[in-house]
């Protein structure tokens, strides 16, 4: 666990931003994947110009824009792809779809910040 942002800053870092629904449910560890579609925008985030996957140790997820706001930090476990995923939360939010899309799989959270906001 850190106890600060800067201690993060020497990692590789994959940055997210997320509305306010799904950033309750990760903040607390209940949901341990986060979906993207699989465009050519999120492959250009995840992999490199020659197919290889990007090293990341750590993802950022920051609610709504905004350097003030509320964050967490995660550890990073890898990639895949998924589909059909219908899962419902312990707060309501759901998410649901049949299409193939990334699953970014999480593990620990490591660092939460801004919560006062």
């Amino acid at each position: 666990m850190f106890k600060e942002e800067s201690e993060i800053k020497e990692y590789k870092v994959l940055t997210f931003n997320l509305k306010q629904e799904p950033f309750d449910v990760m903040v607390t560890g209940e949901k341990k994947l986060e979906y993207r579609d699989n465009t050519q925008h999120w492959r250009s985030r995840f992999f490199n110009k020659d197919g290889t996957q990007k090293h990341f140790d750590y993802v950022k997820f920051i609610h709504a824009y905004g350097s003030k706001n509320p964050f967490f930090y995660c550890k990073y476990e890898g990639l895949e792809m998924v589909k059909n995923v219908h899962v419902t939360y312990s707060s309501g939010f759901s998410v649901n779809f049949d299409d193939e899309r990334w699953a970014v799989k999480l593990g620990d959270v490591v660092l939460i910040g801004n919560m006062n906001q």
